[in-house]
């Protein structure tokens, strides 16, 4: 997602926060809510769901228990299955990714988000290439310069294939010249597999969530040797540049969302979308964001649902650009 699409509907966001909601038949829980985690735990969506699960629980958003539930797998699909199987039902919800969109484009799952109910934008994700510690590679600049002269010499790894991370790097390998068609790119599940991938010498390179890389950094297992967001972060990456400051014209954010099944109804809606935006005002979350390198773009149900809408055309025509959509 561009990074001024994601400042404006954030910015309108904050705007209709201060708007009263129009009075709604009222509705609450009436048993446990389950939160999917598209990935393995560990993974950046895995930790998403469990703060947000910690956030509520000591805030007491939700007077129900809040279970984290791992559905990892085709690329997304397990975990739609689950929230498409209880259609109506609004007691499960979803943590959701770029990839809800991507894969559909791509071909990877029938799923759309527009086969659920979009709740809450939650947050910007910025991503960073990484290596070893002690690999050869030792700059952004050394790496494109390496597979400019031979794609297949650097292998990546990515979390999930046309998602934010992987478009993002296959962005920067198209305007740098790299012929696509022979980059090695791996698709693991999780950014917690994904840097056991690297660690473990099975991948030269992985793109990845900030928050996944920093006990690696800290530990002086892993270098960050450039992030994809608009501007530099703070320690560990405060040294790390963009891929704007080297040359290469990419800024983009991944973002996490949250879907609700299918049908849900006004009241039901309303009530998360309650939550959600209490949540996103607490002290918790917002040092939680900080903490995890993440960037605020809440929005609210109604708001997401428009996001989505452009960021479908968006995206779409990125995938377009780079081969990867699906023929007609």
């Amino acid at each position: 997602m561009h990074i001024r699409a994601i400042l404006e509907i954030a910015l309108v966001s904050a705007l209709l926060a201060a708007v009263p909601a129009p009075a709604q038949e009222s509705w609450k829980p009436s048993r446990p809510v389950t939160l999917i985690a598209p990935n393995a735990p560990g993974g950046t969506s895995d930790r998403t769901a469990r703060e947000i699960q910690r956030i509520i629980q000591k805030h007491r958003l939700v007077e129900v228990p809040i279970n984290v539930v791992n559905r990892p797998g085709g690329n997304g699909t397990l975990a739609l299955n689950q929230l498409n199987s209880q259609p109506g039902d609004p007691h499960v919800l979803l943590i959701t990714t770029s990839a809800v969109i991507s894969n559909h484009i791509t071909g990877l799952t029938t799923y759309n988000y527009t086969d659920f109910t979009p709740i809450a934008l939650l947050l910007g994700d910025n991503y960073g290439v990484n290596v070893r510690a002690g690999s050869p590679i030792q700059s952004a600049r050394d790496l494109l310069e390496r597979v400019k002269k031979n794609p297949e010499s650097v292998s990546f790894g990515v979390s999930s294939v046309g998602g934010t991370n992987h478009t993002s790097l296959v962005a920067v390998l198209k305007k740098s010249g790299v012929d696509l068609k022979k980059a090695k790119i791996a698709s693991f599940q999780g950014g917690g597999q994904i840097s056991m991938q690297l660690l473990g010498g099975h991948v030269d390179a992985i793109n990845t969530g900030l928050s996944n890389m920093v006990d690696h950094l800290q530990q002086g297992k892993m270098r960050t040797l450039v992030i994809s967001g608009p501007r530099r972060m703070g320690a560990p990456f405060a040294d790390v540049p963009t891929w704007k400051e080297i040359g290469i014209d990419v800024s983009l954010l991944g973002w996490r969302g949250i879907l609700g099944t299918k049908g849900l109804s006004p009241a039901q809606i309303a009530y998360w979308d309650g939550v959600f935006r209490r949540l996103s005002q607490t002290e918790d979350w917002k040092t939680d964001l900080q903490n995890n390198y993440w960037v605020n773009i809440y929005a609210g149900a109604t708001e997401t649902r428009q996001w989505l809408d452009a960021e479908q055309v968006e995206t779409k025509q990125l995938l377009i650009d780079l081969g990867m959509a699906k023929t007609q």
